[in-house]
């Protein structure tokens, strides 16, 4: 091991001390520009923009509208909320939530009854005021991270191909493995983060156009919905159950049906398990993307990223999936 190796290894080491507390932003955006590289590679084709600063701020600009827009529309949303709550809906939700249990079987209701009790709810929201301030600081380090996701993808699109070419030259792979690698996270990660975020905007329409017949807001219920659907398994739930509820409570049993029936059949089985796939290779074909992408083994990547790195799971966990199965495939020739 010669000086040099040594020195780079102490500053490589400090360097990491430094940027420690950013790593995860930075990864985060270099996967972002990774996934962005086709509408990079589209703008420079089709609408002849050859200045990589250009593009870099256009791309940029798209990423921050994605992130940004539908969080700031559900803030402004929820403050409207807060401000015209009126607790009387809360207590003819609770009323006709009562008739409901009647229905139900008798131990079974006399267990749902003390659930909904005014002690049981008065313990529950007590326990919950602490989460709302965790809630609180979850979504100041969601805007923080943001923010620096945006800095660093910039520049992480403006110079991605110097950077590129320099990793070519340090890391100790032969040139195709490093390309190939990069090539599958590439195509993987733009059909996964396009397909989701089409896939979670067409739920979101669907839910909003029909919460919109019973006098319901369609953006705010599109956006909410779009959001929740990113969550797997219980993510429409979250929305339609509440809303059928109101629903119901305000009298509407026919719309709190409709609401709930067609949330079930229409979006969580029509448009998740029919359409999703047909989405996911619409995405492939306007890419041009030949990989084969096992859906379930993405699914159960991205239940496994949120899991562990929360929301930006949906980003990471196809990404560190899709890495891992590249470089085993590596062995297969070996």
């Amino acid at each position: 091991m010669n000086f040099l190796t040594i020195l780079t290894l102490v500053i490589g080491y400090f360097v990491y001390l430094t940027y420690q507390p950013y790593l995860l932003d930075i990864a985060i955006a270099s996967l972002m520009a990774i996934a962005f590289g086709k509408i990079n590679y589209i703008l420079a084709r089709d609408f002849k923009i050859k200045s990589d600063l250009q593009r870099a701020i256009i791309d940029t600009l798209i990423l921050s509208l994605l992130i940004f827009g539908p969080f700031l529309y559900f803030i402004i949303g929820l403050g409207k909320f807060v401000t015209n709550f009126d607790p009387v809906v809360v207590k003819n939700i609770l009323i006709e939530l009562k008739k409901l249990i009647s229905y139900l079987p008798h131990e079974i209701a006399l267990k749902v009854q003390s659930f909904i009790s005014p002690e049981h709810i008065n313990k529950i929201y007590q326990k919950l005021l602490p989460l709302l301030g965790t809630i609180t600081q979850k979504s100041a380090i969601f805007i923080k991270d943001a923010f620096l996701i945006v800095i660093f993808f910039f520049f992480a699109v403006l110079y991605g191909k110097r950077i590129l070419t320099f990793l070519k030259k340090v890391i100790p792979m032969n040139e195709k493995q490093l390309e190939t690698l990069f090539f599958n996270t590439s195509e993987v990660m733009s059909v996964v983060f396009y397909s989701i975020i089409l896939t979670a905007l067409l739920e979101g329409v669907l839910f909003g156009f029909i919460v919109s017949f019973f006098g319901l807001d369609f953006f705010f219920f599109t956006v909410m919905y779009a959001f929740s659907s990113l969550i797997p398994i219980i993510g429409g739930i979250i929305m339609w159950g509440p809303v059928s509820l109101y629903l119901y409570s305000q009298g509407n049993v026919e719309g709190a049906i409709i609401v709930a029936v067609y949330s079930i059949i229409v979006i969580s089985i029509i448009a998740d398990t029919f359409i999703k796939p047909l989405i996911i290779v619409g995405v492939k074909k306007f890419f041009d993307s030949e990989i084969e992408i096992n859906s379930l083994i993405i699914f159960f990547a991205i239940v496994a990223g949120l899991s562990s790195f929360g929301i930006w799971g949906i980003i990471l966990g196809p990404a560190i999936t899709t890495m891992f199965i590249s470089v085993l495939k590596f062995y297969e020739k070996v």
